[in-house]
């Protein structure tokens, strides 16, 4: 799972590419764009037997597999395929299943579906393709300690993966067709705020520790906010004693000096003067009856962020929303608010510089 692979540059560099169950929608597109910027290095492919539109794409001195829609089939395609990646060869296992027995070559495993992160709970679907996604994930569980390398498409998914296998290699590698790959790169760079604009921006959150206020992933978010250099001041009204006990529940790293300022109980009127002198009022609480601060914070024109929730439309149009149980998007949202936009997070990959990482 560590990254240990030692190349040897003496040996013809060749990639066995893992691709069954890949044969509609934007996997199909990428494996297109892919299989046109890897030709020249391919020495097998396995693909799945539906996708009759990427064969024609594959050279005829590279060997084609083609798998059926079976579980013993694609256990034994990339059995195949791991005996058949020696020292020097690259497995690509485009498809998100690395292999079961350790190869003798380098293995990439590029992981595409949500549910390997477990984000695919709370989502309802038919009885076979529950199924599907269950033996999937035991594969995945099985399989990841014969990988070297798991690439990803965002930076989201880079800290799920990693917080389910801290011993993994994760890498962002977001992959996209030629076409999309030229027209990102004519966008606009958006260059964020120095720290010390940033800390010109005060945010308050006039809130008590009740669970669903949710000051854990606030507090979260300010400590990603202070690891990228920006410190914008988070203003509370916690007591000394819940907010020690929100930091230690939260699991903050000590050695990130965040800018938090605890104003303790405040009165309604001292609130109302706080709220008038912040930049903008930040409610990430989950569930509310009503949401009074955002009503508060409405009639006196301040700005609001706040989760994406039902509660918080019915009463207020905020300027920036986020995902209260994800504290990267209240960082994003806040970053959003000073920035005016939130700059891009990763440098998107042709398939001919995706090929060109593989053999960096």
């Amino acid at each position: 799972m560590v990254n240990e692979y030692q190349r040897d540059d003496s040996v013809d560099k060749k990639i066995l590419l893992s691709a069954f169950g890949i044969h509609a929608g934007g996997g199909l597109v990428l494996l297109s764009a892919l299989i046109k910027g890897l030709n020249g290095s391919l020495k097998m492919v396995s693909l799945d037997s539906r996708c009759i539109v990427v064969k024609s794409l594959i050279l005829p001195n590279v060997k084609v597999n083609n798998i059926r829609k079976s579980f013993t089939a694609r256990i034994l395609a990339i059995c195949r395929l791991g005996c058949m990646t020696l020292h020097g060869d690259t497995l690509l296992c485009f498809n998100s299943l690395p292999p079961l027995i350790r190869p003798k070559g380098r293995v990439i495993v590029f992981v595409q579906a949500p549910h390997f992160v477990g984000a695919h709970r709370g989502i309802r679907y038919s009885w076979l393709t529950a199924f599907r996604i269950k033996i999937e994930r035991l594969w995945f569980r099985l399989g990841v300690k014969n990988c070297d390398e798991i690439w990803v498409q965002t930076v989201g998914m880079q800290e799920a993966m990693r917080t389910l296998y801290p011993r993994a290699f994760v890498k962002v590698a977001p992959l996209v067709d030629d076409e999309l790959a030229e027209r990102l790169s004519l966008l606009p760079v958006v260059v964020p705020r120095s720290s010390e604009d940033a800390a010109q921006y005060t945010f308050f959150y006039p809130a008590d520790a009740v669970g669903h206020k949710n000051h854990e992933n606030l507090l979260k978010a300010w400590e990603i906010l202070a690891e990228k250099k920006r410190n914008p001041v988070l203003i509370l009204t916690l007591r000394l004693d819940e907010i020690e006990q929100i930091k230690t529940r939260a699991q903050l790293n000590g050695d990130v000096k965040m800018a938090i300022v605890n104003l303790g109980w405040l009165s309604r009127d001292e609130v109302l003067n706080q709220l008038r002198k912040s930049s903008a009022l930040i409610f990430p609480s989950r569930a509310e009856t009503f949401g009074l601060p955002l009503l508060e914070a409405r009639a006196l024109g301040i700005p609001i962020l706040a989760s994406e929730r039902d509660f918080v439309r019915d009463v207020c149009i905020p300027s920036q929303t986020f995902d209260p149980d994800s504290p990267r998007s209240i960082a994003m949202a806040v970053s959003r608010f000073i920035d005016g936009e939130y700059p891009l997070t990763a440098e998107y990959h042709s398939a001919e510089k995706f090929g060109k990482d593989i053999f960096s």
